[in-house]
């Protein structure tokens, strides 16, 4: 049985949550973009909402995102979907030399 494609108000509705994640002096450090013909959400960092002074490692930043990414899985399970989590840019690209 396949789920239905996610559609923009389910998106929304998962960013909402999402956003209620925790992060360092509440800079939310994150973006939020929706495909709505292929159904994706992805979660970015925002390099305009880093603390360079409090953060100078982007740790803080990379936490947040990471708690907002589980929020939002948090709330796909909790409305009955699977959702996949796929890190970008995938290895391959990482590994390309230069």
């Amino acid at each position: 049985m396949t789920a239905p494609r996610l559609d923009v108000s389910a998106a929304a509705a998962f960013v909402e949550d999402a956003t209620a994640a925790p992060s360092q002096h509440n800079a939310q450090p994150w973006r939020f973009r929706f495909f709505s013909d292929t159904g994706i959400l992805q979660v970015h960092a925002d390099p305009e909402r880093t603390l360079p002074k409090t953060d100078p490692d982007g740790r803080g930043m990379h936490l947040g995102c990471g708690a907002a990414l589980f929020n939002l899985r948090v709330a796909a399970v909790a409305a009955g979907r699977e959702p996949l989590t796929r890190r970008l840019p995938t290895p391959a690209v990482m590994a390309r030399p230069g």
